[in-house]
Formats: C-alpha cells, sequence, structure tokens
C-alpha cells in the first residue's frame, strides 16, 4: 500500500508558495509608484532651479534700473513695484488707442504713399512739363521745384469673406492739380489734390472680380521714375495710362511647372476731349465717354532666384460718337516681363491699332478733314526698359518709347510721330529714404512744324511711408 501523508505535511509547502506570490505580486504597483515619486522630484527640482533664476534676474533688472536713474537723477525715486509697471504699461496703451488712426468699423487699414520733392530743368517747358511731347512752338527754358507728385495712399483687406470671397482693396491720390485723369488740365500754383487710382477686389481661389479706376487692362506695367509719378513716363510716347473708371474679371488655371494662366476681360470707360477739333467744327458733338471691351491673356512663370518670365497678348475694342458718325477704335498689343536674375529684368509693351487717343495715345485719335469726312488715325507704338540692380540700395533703369501715326490719316499741323527715351540711377540712403537723379529727351515730329525736342533733368527725394 502507498505511503499516506498527513495533512501536517502539506500545509507548510502551501503557505510558503502563498507567501512568496504575495510578496510577488506588488512589485509591479511599487515599481512604478516610486518612478512617478521620482518624477515628481526632478520636477519640483527643476521648477525651484527656474524660480530661483527668475528671482535673479528680476534682482539684475532693478539694479539696472536703479543705476539708471542715479544717471539720470532721479536716484531718490522707490524702484517701481509690479502694480506700478501695469500702471505706466495700460497708460500708455490708452495713450495710442487715442492717438492711434483707424477705420470706423474697425477694419484692418494702412497707410501707405511717399513724400515726393523734385527739382527740375527743362529746356522746351511750353508743352507742359509732363505732357510728354515737345510743342510745336519752341518754348523757353525752366526750372524749379515741387511736392505736387506725392502720393497718399491707404490700402484695406476685410477679414470677413463675401460669397467667400475675400475683400482687399486700395485708393491713391496727389497733389498734381488736374481736373480729370485725360487731357484735360488746371495748373495753377497751389497743387490740387487728385484721384490717381483705386480699386476694389474680391478674391476666390481661382478668380477674382475688380472695379475702380485704373490704367488699361492692356497696359499693365509702367516705367520706374521718380521724375515722372504725376503722368507715367512714357506717357505719349508709347505707355497707355489713362486712369479710367472700369470693371475686371480675372481667371487663373494652374499649369504644371509653376506655371499659371491668367484669362482676364475688362469693361472700360473710355475719355475723349475735343482739344484738337478746330472752331469750324465746333458744332460737330463728341462723345466723351464711351464703354470698351478689353481682354488679355497671360502666361506667367516663377523660377528659383527670382528667375522667370510673363507674356501676355491683348485688345481693345470700342466707337466714338461724333456729329452723328462713328470711328471704329481697335487695338491688339503684347506685354511682358523677363526677369533672368535678381540683377537685371526687361519690361516692355508694344500695340498697334486705330483711334487710340481715348487710352492715352499722342496726337489724335481720329481726323476731320475739310470735305468733313473722318478717318481714324492708325498708330502703332510701344517701350521697354532694362532695369539693372547690382546691389539692395542701388538701381539703375533705361528706358525708352514711341508711337508713330499714320500721315495720311492726319489734318493740320499734328503730331506725326512722339519718341523719348531716358535714364535714370536710384539709391536708398535709408529703409524709407530714396534719392534719384534722371535726366531724359523728347523727340517731337509735327506734320508742319517740324521736329521738336526738349531735354528735362530732374533730382528727386522721396520719403516713403
Amino acid at each position: 500500500m502507498g505511503e499516506m501523508r498527513s495533512d501536517s505535511d502539506v500545509r507548510p509547502g502551501r503557505a510558503t508558495g502563498l507567501a512568496v506570490l504575495l510578496l510577488l505580486a506588488p512589485q509591479p504597483y511599487l515599481c512604478a509608484q516610486s518612478v512617478d515619486n521620482s518624477q515628481i522630484i526632478e520636477r519640483l527640482e527643476r521648477l525651484e532651479k527656474r524660480n530661483a533664476e527668475l528671482t535673479e534676474e528680476v534682482r539684475r533688472l532693478r539694479e539696472q534700473l536703479g543705476a539708471l536713474q542715479v544717471s539720470n537723477g532721479t536716484a531718490s525715486a522707490p524702484p517701481a513695484s509690479q502694480e506700478d509697471i501695469v500702471a505706466m504699461q495700460q497708460a500708455r496703451i490708452d495713450e495710442q488707442a487715442q492717438s492711434k488712426v483707424e477705420a470706423a468699423h474697425k477694419l484692418p487699414l494702412r497707410i501707405t504713399g511717399m513724400a515726393l520733392f523734385n527739382a527740375y530743368y527743362d529746356t522746351h517747358s511750353d508743352a507742359g512739363l509732363y505732357s510728354g511731347i515737345a510743342a510745336s512752338v519752341p518754348g523757353r527754358a525752366s526750372a524749379g521745384g515741387s511736392l505736387s507728385e506725392s502720393i497718399v495712399g491707404l490700402e484695406f483687406q476685410s477679414p470677413n469673406t463675401v460669397l467667400g470671397a475675400r475683400v482687399r482693396g486700395s485708393i491713391y491720390a496727389d497733389f498734381f492739380g488736374r481736373a480729370y485723369s485725360g487731357n484735360d488740365t488746371s495748373d495753377g500754383q497751389w497743387p490740387t489734390p487728385r484721384l490717381r487710382t483705386g480699386t476694389i477686389t474680391l478674391d476666390w481661389k481661382s478668380r477674382s472680380v475688380t472695379v475702380g479706376v485704373d490704367k488699361p487692362l492692356i497696359s499693365p506695367y509702367s516705367p520706374d521714375s521718380f521724375a515722372q509719378v504725376g503722368e507715367p513716363a512714357l506717357s505719349g510716347a508709347g505707355n497707355l495710362w489713362f486712369w479710367e473708371p472700369q470693371a475686371r474679371f480675372e481667371q487663373r488655371v494652374n499649369l504644371p511647372d509653376s506655371d499659371t494662366l491668367r484669362l482676364q476681360v475688362a469693361l472700360y470707360s473710355t475719355y475723349e476731349t475735343s482739344s484738337y477739333l478746330t472752331g469750324e467744327y465746333g458744332h460737330i458733338t463728341l462723345e466723351r465717354r464711351r464703354p470698351g471691351w478689353e481682354g488679355r491673356i497671360e502666361l506667367a512663370h516663377g523660377g528659383e532666384d527670382d528667375k522667370g518670365y510673363n507674356i501676355a497678348g491683348g485688345f481693345h475694342f470700342s466707337d466714338t460718337h461724333v456729329g452723328g458718325e462713328t470711328i471704329t477704335s481697335d487695338l491688339v498689343s503684347f506685354d511682358g516681363r523677363l526677369r533672368l536674375s535678381r540683377l537685371w529684368n526687361l519690361t516692355g509693351t508694344l500695340f498697334t491699332g486705330e483711334n487710340l487717343a481715348g487710352l492715352g495715345g499722342s496726337g489724335p485719335g481720329f481726323s476731320i478733314f475739310g470735305d468733313y469726312s473722318l478717318r481714324g488715325v492708325h498708330s502703332s507704338g510701344g517701350w521697354l526698359q532694362l532695369t539693372l540692380a547690382p546691389t539692395d540700395r542701388l538701381s539703375f533703369h533705361f528706358f525708352g518709347g514711341a508711337q508713330d501715326n499714320r500721315r495720311r490719316d492726319l489734318w493740320g499741323d499734328a503730331v506725326h510721330s512722339n519718341a523719348a527715351f531716358a535714364g535714370n540711377i536710384n539709391y536708398q540712403l535709408a529703409p524709407n529714404v530714396v534719392t534719384a537723379f534722371e535726366a531724359g529727351r523728347t523727340r517731337t515730329d509735327w506734320t508742319h512744324s517740324g521736329t521738336r525736342a526738349r531735354n528735362i533733368y530732374d533730382l528727386s527725394l522721396a520719403y516713403l511711408f
């Protein structure tokens, strides 16, 4: 028979096993609790060390403040407490709130522009300093200075959206004393405020709608000049610039290789004057404003290191109504900008068309012959600028342009061709202070008076804000 075990033989082994289990079971919990406590202690030590560093920094700042008070003779004043510092900061905030410029509806508004002083010398001034042509009758030289080309602008952007579009815009004015943005002038001794350009734009992700006053859509660029700001440089010599009311729509299409295709269309309000209509035709009525259609297709390519190009083709179409008859105004254009590096780039525009006086072209847009017949003047022209920027502060700009009017379309003593070229050097004295010197020459061919020329020299100082 097998050996019988008693209860006393089994119980000591079981007791030993249970004891071992009880000793081993709490170990994970105790280890985790020990780790948590050590992390807490380390954090407390770091906080105490940081507090000590801050206390030492406050002590050093108080010592520096005391030394500053001694140097200013105000050592008797007690050190400022935390409450005093907060009170002074609140007072400064209140002062700024009283003196700052803000919009009535508490929306973002930025003031921009420049104070521009020009000292000039004109060898043939009878045409007007900024007319863009040389008068048919030789005039005397003139010299002087002016602040009338200074510009004040407001730029705005709403934080809210309208129909899912961001709203932004700008408005710019100067003191050039012009009654209109076209040919009519009211020059006087005292500068007169004048609206230059202004736009309101609704931007969606791939399209935009813009209304306002701006250059023609088919002539987006202008030469860089501090000497010719009241009227853009090369006006009447290839730069179609009249700032007129218009509404634009733009559709953007993203293409591979960082290319963008822009499809643009505009309803443009042209402006014409009867300054070239002689007295015997005074009974003929001319509609000064008329609507016109413009379109432009641009391909934009952007690369590295400011390299890239923009090339575009455009058209303009409208009608002139005079004496119960209609004369077509049409134009095709090509414009572009080539950036080969940060140091230099090329910008320009070319065009050809008929009856372009309402866009800023030189000479008449149409002629009235002795038999009362009307004929639109065919014209072609354009301009080109080379920009060199060897440093961030120094830049050179060389530009020239011309417009030719077909001789057989002209009546009387009219502008057959007008050409101009100029060069300037700009130097940045400070981040917002620029000085510039420019020299230019204009040559105008009249059908009867012959060729007239004028030279203009200008020294500018601009404070940008």
